[in-house]
């Protein structure tokens, strides 16, 4: 799993968004990030929109442990609710699971968490593809 993982833990988008680390086992994925000063919405609070991305970034993740060599996926919908701010310098971990997967579509839920608390919610669809 870690040759398919790898790219996306070193893809400079994520670094910069702060992003850690970043786990795929069993259907399951897991991401933390710091909220740090290059991550911050004009009110100094951690970017909304870097939250919808890095939910999708981690339900892609742990779907990929799910996947077969010759299968890939790309989001067909995506639906978040951020419920609480984050400040700088918290850490977010983000954590997703497999609802249902079907032939051709994927349902994964995605809870974001900073200091014990539940930040957002997602329900990610994706569409799964074949690669040759």
């Amino acid at each position: 799993m870690s040759v398919r993982i790898n790219p996306i833990k070193n893809l400079p988008l994520h670094i910069s968004l702060g992003v850690q680390d970043i786990k795929s086992e069993d259907g399951r994925g897991t991401l933390v990030a710091m909220a740090h000063q290059g991550s911050l919405n004009p009110a100094g609070l951690y970017h909304g929109g870097i939250i919808y991305m890095l939910c999708d970034v981690c339900a892609y993740s742990g779907l990929l442990s799910a996947l077969s060599d010759e299968e890939d996926a790309v989001t067909h919908d995506i639906h978040v609710s951020v419920l609480r701010p984050v400040k700088a310098e918290s850490e977010v971990m983000y954590q997703s699971s497999i609802v249902k997967r079907g032939r051709t579509l994927c349902f994964i839920d995605v809870e974001a968490s900073s200091n014990g608390k539940l930040i957002a919610t997602a329900r990610v669809t994706k569409s799964i593809i074949k690669v040759q």
